[in-house]
C-alpha cells in the first residue's frame, strides 16, 4: 500500500499541478474529463484559473478558440462543464436518458420545445434573449429559456459558444464535426469511461468519489469497477481503487512551490476527500453570510509542495489595475521560502489577469 506522501505525490503528479501539461487543451480536457465552469468572476472564471494553473502560456481566448474548432463542447457533468469532442458518446448517454423523460430540472413544455427548436433550425444560433421574455425576477428563467436548456440537455441542441456568459444554441448537426460518433456508449462503456477517466486524473480514490453528485449513475459505476477488477485493469488496496498501469509508476516528489487553486479545482473540488488526503478542511464561503465567514469571500487555497498552507481572499480591482488581497490566513507559520513563493506565485497570477501589481493587506 502507498504510503500517505506517495499519495499525495502521485493526486498531485496525476493533476498536473507543479509538473505543465504539455499535450494541448483540448488533450488536458479529456484527461480531466471535465473543465468545470462557473459563473463567479470576483477574479476570473473558474475554467480560466484550472487551465491557467496547467497549461504553460495559457490565454483566456484559447478556450474559446477551442470550442470554434470544435475539439470541446459544453454539456453536463457532474456540473455544468467542457468536455472533449472524443467524449461525445458518453455525453449521450444522459442525453438519451433526458429525452426518454428523465426530470431534469422543470417539466416539460413540448409545444413550447418544438417552436423554439423550429426557430432555431431555420433562423441558426439562437441566445434566450433572442426570444419573448415572461417577465419574471432574477432567479427566475423564462419559459423560453427552460426550452432551450431542456432541448441542450436532451441533445437536440448544442452550445455553439458563449457572447459574455450567454449560451448562443445550435443545431447538432451544424456544431458537431462530421466525423463525430453521434450513437451513445452503452452503459459499461459508459461506467468504465467514468471509473477510468476519474482515476487517471486523479490518481486513486473511492467508489463513491467516481459517483460523485452522480446519484443516478451509481449502479453503473459499480458494475464497471467490478468489471474491471476481474480484467486485471484495476487494483484495490482496502478501500481505495488504482488503475493497475499506475502501480508501475513512481511519482515524483512535487515541488516546493506555491500554487493559488480554484475553488473549483478538479484537486479540491470533493472537500471530504480533501481532507481525508491532504488533511486540508477547505469551505467556499461565498454562499455563507458575510457575520459567519471565518475567512472570506472568495477564499483560494494555498497549495505549497503537497501541503495546504494557507487562504487568499482575492479581488480583480481593475480600476486600479490590482490584485488586491482581502484577506490571507496561513494555517502554519510561513518560513522565508514559503513568502518569497506566495509573492511569486501572487506576482505571476496578477499578471495572467492584466494587473500590473499584487496589492498589499487592505483594511
Amino acid at each position: 500500500m502507498l504510503s500517505e506522501q506517495q499519495v499525495r505525490a502521485l493526486v498531485l503528479e496525476r493533476q498536473f499541478i507543479h509538473s505543465p501539461w504539455n499535450e494541448g487543451l483540448p488533450a488536458l480536457v479529456a484527461h480531466l474529463g471535465a473543465l468545470q465552469l462557473d459563473a463567479i468572476q470576483r477574479i476570473t472564471r473558474a475554467h480560466h484559473h484550472q487551465l491557467y494553473n496547467r497549461l504553460p502560456r495559457y490565454r483566456e481566448p484559447d478556450l474559446a478558440e477551442a470550442e470554434q474548432r470544435r475539439e470541446i463542447f459544453e454539456y453536463w457533468s457532474h456540473a455544468a462543464a467542457y468536455m472533449s469532442m472524443e467524449h461525445y458518446p458518453y455525453a449521450r448517454v444522459r442525453m438519451d436518458r433526458i429525452r426518454s423523460g428523465q426530470r431534469h430540472w422543470y417539466e416539460k413544455n413540448a409545444k413550447l420545445c418544438r417552436y423554439v427548436l423550429d426557430r432555431v433550425g431555420a433562423e441558426g444560433p439562437l441566445r434566450a434573449s433572442d426570444f419573448v421574455r415572461t417577465k419574471s425576477g432574477w432567479w427566475e428563467w423564462s419559459d423560453e429559456k427552460k426550452a432551450l436548456e431542456q432541448l441542450f440537455h436532451e441533445g437536440e441542441l448544442m452550445v455553439s459558444h458563449r457572447v459574455g456568459f450567454q449560451k448562443v444554441f445550435d443545431l447538432p448537426g451544424r456544431v458537431l464535426p462530421a466525423n463525430t460518433p453521434i450513437s451513445a456508449a452503452t452503459e459499461l462503456e459508459y461506467g468504465c469511461h467514468l471509473v477510468r477517466t476519474f482515476l487517471g486524473c486523479q490518481g486513486i480514490g473511492r467508489p463513491e468519489e467516481v459517483a460523485y453528485l452522480r446519484r443516478e449513475d451509481k449502479p453503473l459505476i459499480q458494475r464497471a469497477i467490478e468489471n474491471m477488477l476481474a480484467t486485471g485493469e484495476l487494483t484495490s488496496h482496502g478501500k481505495e481503487l488504482m488503475l493497475t498501469e499506475q502501480l508501475e509508476q513512481s511519482p515524483a516528489r512535487p515541488a516546493r512551490k506555491v500554487r493559488l487553486l480554484s475553488p473549483f479545482d478538479p484537486l479540491i473540488l470533493q472537500r471530504k476527500r480533501l481532507s481525508r488526503l491532504f488533511e486540508f478542511d477547505y469551505q467556499l464561503e461565498c454562499y455563507v453570510p458575510a457575520a459567519k465567514r471565518r475567512y472570506g469571500y472568495f477564499c483560494l487555497p494555498i497549495l505549497y509542495g503537497d501541503r495546504f498552507v494557507g487562504l487568499v481572499d482575492l479581488k480583480a480591482d481593475r480600476d486600479a489595475g490590482a490584485l488586491r488581497i482581502e484577506t490571507l490566513h496561513w494555517l502554519e507559520k510561513p518560513g522565508v521560502s514559503l513568502e518569497a513563493s506566495f509573492h511569486r506565485a501572487l506576482g505571476q497570477f496578477a499578471r495572467f489577469h492584466g494587473l500590473e501589481s499584487a496589492a498589499a493587506l487592505t483594511a
